[in-house]
């Protein structure tokens, strides 16, 4: 089945990828309609909850040490892959709390640290998500998720937010053992809405992220939430918002 109306196969786009050769603007030189978006969790999920609980167990320093342990987990998700190694999000997040909490002299016996990590399975919509979901849908847009969280914390936060059965797939990086920005961890939104990567939009929650998709070749909206600086090694998205106004944008259906 010739899945590219372009004609390019998934391997030849994985390979350009590693190969440094293919560009986010060459790809969008000729836009097809978009037909799909794939958003990171964080775009639709509020960490706040993480950060409470931080602060119940250790105080003042909570919001330290929630911020430390994000900096950490991505980090090692970025050593496991680059080196070839895989461990899932779940088992790295403990790792990282651990770690954080000795940065902060805070202690955490490991049950703490586990209602730490399992919070990660009981976040709140933001309260731009749903209206904007619904607007997609009236368009026909086909929607997943793509993140590096295991599957059944996702599809737990979509039940749990009464959103799930807006999204047609629930895609966690555990399936290809390769965290974001790898792209493998981007393909397979592809591989399973059977579309080119000109039909398919991401939107972003971290700028790294954002990078990753638009290198990747996906139409990028960059949902920056807490108003973080662009690094300047990171590529350029098409698009950077504080919401979801900026997915609307992105996807054509505001704007």
């Amino acid at each position: 089945m010739d899945l590219f109306a372009t004609g390019a196969t998934r391997r030849e786009l994985l390979g350009s990828l590693a190969l440094g050769t293919t560009s986010a603007p060459l790809l969008r030189q000729h836009l097809s309609p978009m037909r799909a978006l794939a958003f990171d969790a964080f775009v639709l999920f509020d960490p706040t909850p993480i950060v409470e609980r931080a602060k119940i167990l250790v105080g003042e320093k909570g919001g330290a040490l929630f911020a430390t342990a994000s900096t950490k987990l991505f980090s090692y998700t970025w050593l496991y892959t680059s080196g070839g190694r895989y461990d899932g999000f779940e088992a790295l997040a403990r790792d990282a709390f651990r770690s954080a909490a000795d940065v902060h002299g805070a202690m955490l016996k490991v049950s703490e640290v586990d209602s730490l990590v399992a919070t990660y399975s009981m976040l709140p919509l933001w309260p731009d998500v749903t209206a904007a979901i619904l607007r997609l849908r009236e368009r026909n847009l086909r929607l997943a998720v793509l993140a590096n969280l295991p599957k059944r914390w996702l599809v737990s936060n979509l039940r749990a937010n009464r959103i799930e059965g807006h999204f047609e797939h629930v895609l966690s990086t555990d399936e290809v053992r390769r965290f974001k920005p790898a792209p493998e961890a981007y393909a397979m939104a592809m591989d399973k809405v059977r579309l080119s990567a000109r039909s398919i939009g991401f939107a972003a929650s971290a700028g790294w992220d954002a990078s990753g998709a638009v290198w990747f070749g996906y139409r990028t909206a960059w949902v920056n939430r807490n108003n973080s600086p662009r690094e300047p090694a990171h590529a350029s998205p098409d698009i950077v918002s504080r919401g979801m106004d900026g997915v609307l944008r992105l996807a054509a259906v505001d704007g």
